[in-house]
């Protein structure tokens, strides 16, 4: 499997008890929840539905997840980043929300409950028990840094400049990185040393950001540490308390970024599109 693949391969389905649903590529290459099934998923399973950011309202990965909704009927949604509301139709909830708030919308029309899949804080504490500082800083340096130019198309000086600022109040949202990584020149440095064959800080490869490609990498790298530590945390702490939920009958329709779907498959009857 290649880079391309990990990155496209954005929906998995984990059945308990019950025959797996299919999984399609769309048009844009990027797997989906099959529509054909008519019937919910017997009781005790857990779907994961990959998305990308958008707020585009023509986006076809709107319209998939509403079908999603129609078919595999949750009895509990679970979505990535925090809850900032709705808005008062469909389209404004998706120009302005996005991915999550729409997909509370549909929860709320379906009158399912929701809960928030990512906990930020506990996997920092986490991983800064796994890494050292000068990994840790620089793993979410170089995330936040192509998160930036995703979201503004901004090139190698904005990204800089942008850089130095997020720098100078790292202390607060990285503690225990104090002592390492100061400035954009030990950052650059730092880079070079972890990352050879990266190319630039500022447009870091998306592979570096997606736990479940850590396998593309050597055993002992820089890419591979971090995000086996990732995996670790969430399959300890995410994956596995979902799946222990679904064991007990309940059906969580689990919409989430390429970056948390899990690593691999957690349990019988797992699909994954490679």
């Amino acid at each position: 499997m290649n880079a391309s693949s990990f990155f496209l391969a954005t929906a998995m389905l984990f059945s308990f008890g019950a025959s797996a649903q299919n999984l399609v590529a769309g048009p844009d290459g990027q797997a989906r929840l099959s529509g054909q099934a008519t019937a919910p998923t017997a009781p005790g399973s857990v779907a994961y539905f990959g998305v990308v950011t958008s707020q585009d309202v023509h986006h076809e990965q709107f319209g998939q997840l509403r079908q999603a909704f129609a078919t595999f009927q949750p009895t509990l949604v679970v979505v990535e980043k925090p809850d900032l509301g709705t808005a008062a139709t469909a389209a404004a909830t998706i120009a302005t929300k996005g991915v999550p708030g729409y997909t509370r919308l549909l929860a709320q029309q379906h009158q399912v409950p929701t809960e928030r899949l990512d906990d930020p804080a506990a996997e920092y504490a986490y991983l800064r028990s796994q890494l050292s500082a000068e990994q840790l800083k620089l793993y979410y340096l170089l995330r936040e840094a192509r998160r930036f130019r995703l979201r503004t198309g901004a090139g190698q000086a904005l990204t800089t400049k942008a850089m130095n600022q997020l720098l100078a109040q790292s202390a607060h949202f990285l503690p225990g990185t104090e002592n390492t990584l100061h400035n954009v020149a030990e950052l650059a440095a730092a880079f070079q040393k972890h990352c050879p064959t990266g190319g630039q800080w500022w447009n870091a490869p998306a592979t570096y950001f997606c736990p479940q490609a850590a396998g593309l990498y050597p055993v002992g790298s820089f890419v591979r540490t971090v995000n086996d530590a990732i995996n670790e945390y969430r399959a300890r702490y995410v994956y596995a308390p979902l799946a222990a939920r679904a064991q007990a009958g309940e059906r969580i329709l689990v919409v989430t970024s390429c970056d948390q779907l899990p690593a691999a498959p957690a349990a019988p009857g797992a699909v994954a599109v490679n």
